[in-house]
C-alpha cells in the first residue's frame, strides 16, 4: 500500500490531530520532529503491511521474551514435578535425610552404652576415702613399716581417733588404759608432768582431720593433725603395736630428757636427748670455721633459737643432710625437718645456745 500524504498545515495555526506544535525559529526543527514523531506513531500493524509480513500483536511484539528457569511439566501435579529440581536443593534434601537416619542411631547407641556403665562409686555419708595405688603390686611391699596401715586404713584411722575420744573422756585425770605405746614410761611422765595438753580435741567430725602416714627405721606411723577446743593445734602420733594401735604420747607431746629452759645446763652435765626441728642453708655455714656445719635446731613449745653443729662430712653430719635432700638433684630439697637427736656440751669454746649434735636417734619424732 502507499504511504498516504500528511494532511497540509491549517493556515491559521492549527495543527493536526496527533501534532506537537514548535517554537519559532526552530521551523527546520519542528518539520524533522513532526516527520520523527508521526513515524514514532505509526502501528506495528502499519509496519508490517507495508512490509509485507503477517499480522503480530503488539503486545507480543514489544514485551520482551521470558524464559522460565524450572518449567512445570503438563498436565502433572505439583508433587511430580520435583525430580526436576536444581542440583544445589537436591543436595541439600539428601543432606537432611542422612542427618534424620543418623541421628537416631547414634541416640541409640549413646543411649545404651550410659545404660550399661558401672555407676560411680560415690562414698556414703561420714565413710572416708584412703586411695592407695595398688595396681602395681610388685612396688607394693606387704611386710613394709606401712603395711599394718595400707591393708585396712580405714579400720585404724577411726581406732586413732577412738583413742582422743577416751581421752576426751577421762574423769578426773585418771588415763584410760591401752592408749599408749609404752604405757609404764608414759603414766609415769604423766604422773610426774601432767598430760601434756589442757585441751579436749575435736573430733565430731573425722573429715576434718589431716593424715600422714610415714615410717622411720622400719617403724611406720600415722599422723593426725587437727583442733582442740581452744583452738590451738595438735600433732598425735599413732603406731600399730604388738598390743594394737596405740598412740605415741612422747613423740605428740615432744617429749624430751629435760624441759627447754634447763638444756643449757643439763648439757654441761652430759648428752641429752631432744626433740626438735631442725633447718639446714647454706649461708649457716661459715668460711671462717669450715671444719662445723651449722644447723638451726628449735624446740617445741619455745621460741628460743639453738644452733646445733656436727663435724663437717662426718657420719652425723652426712645423716643430717640427708634429712633435708642436701646433694640430691632429683628430689627438692626440705625445709624444717623434725627428728631426734642427742646434743652434747662439745668441743672449743661455744656460746650459751650452742650445742654439739652428737647422734641423729629418729628423722621423726617416733622412735623404732
Amino acid at each position: 500500500m502507499a504511504d498516504e500524504s500528511l494532511p497540509p498545515i491549517d493556515p491559521r495555526g492549527n495543527l493536526p490531530k496527533g501534532v506537537r506544535g514548535v517554537g519559532k525559529g526552530s521551523k527546520s526543527k519542528g518539520n524533522s520532529r513532526q516527520t520523527l514523531f508521526l513515524k514514532k506513531r505509526g502501528t506495528p500493524e502499519e509496519r508490517a503491511s507495508d512490509e509485507g509480513a503477517s499480522s503480530i500483536p503488539a503486545r507480543e511484539k514489544m514485551a520482551p521474551i521470558k524464559k522460565d528457569k524450572n518449567p512445570k511439566s503438563d498436565a502433572k501435579a505439583v508433587d511430580e514435578n520435583w525430580g526436576s529440581a536444581p542440583s544445589g536443593q537436591l543436595g541439600a534434601r539428601m543432606a537432611l535425610w542422612a542427618l534424620a537416619l543418623v541421628v537416631p542411631v547414634l541416640a541409640i547407641i549413646t543411649a545404651f552404652v550410659l545404660i550399661n556403665q558401672d555407676p560411680p562409686t560415690a562414698a556414703s555419708e561420714g565413710q572416708l576415702n584412703f586411695n592407695f595405688n595398688l595396681s602395681a603390686e610388685d612396688e607394693f611391699d606387704f611386710s613394709g613399716p606401712r603395711a599394718w596401715f595400707e591393708e585396712n586404713p580405714h579400720v585404724h584411722y577411726v581406732g586413732a581417733i577412738d583413742i582422743l575420744d577416751r581421752l576426751n573422756q577421762a574423769e578426773g585425770g585418771k588415763v584410760p588404759e591401752l592408749v599408749f605405746r609404752r604405757e609404764d614410761f608414759a603414766l609415769g611422765e604423766i604422773a610426774d608432768h601432767g598430760m601434756g595438753w589442757d585441751s579436749e580435741f575435736m573430733t565430731a567430725d573425722p573429715r576434718t582431720f589431716k593424715w600422714t602416714l610415714a615410717d622411720t627405721n622400719n617403724t611406720g606411723f600415722l599422723i593426725l593433725e587437727g583442733l582442740r577446743k581452744d583452738q590451738s593445734t595438735f600433732r598425735s602420733y599413732f603406731v600399730n603395736s604388738p598390743e594394737g594401735l596405740r598412740m605415741d604420747w612422747a613423740a605428740s607431746t615432744g617429749w624430751g630428757e629435760v624441759p627447754v629452759a634447763d638444756l643449757a645446763s643439763a648439757v654441761g652435765r652430759g648428752e641429752v636427748m631432744v626433740r626438735c626441728t631442725l633447718d639446714k642453708q647454706p649461708h649457716y655455714d661459715s668460711k671462717v670455721d669450715e671444719l662445723r656445719s651449722w644447723f638451726l635446731v628449735m624446740l617445741p613449745g619455745s621460741e628460743q633459737q639453738v644452733w646445733g653443729f656436727a663435724p663437717s662430712g662426718s657420719p652425723v653430719d652426712r645423716d643430717l643432710l640427708e634429712l633435708f635432700n642436701f646433694g640430691n638433684f632429683i628430689l627438692d630439697r626440705q625445709e624444717d625437718v623434725r627428728a631426734v637427736i642427742r646434743v652434747g656440751k662439745g668441743n672449743g669454746t661455744l656460746k650459751e645456745n650452742q650445742v654439739e649434735i652428737v647422734e641423729l636417734l629418729a628423722g621423726e619424732w617416733v622412735l623404732p
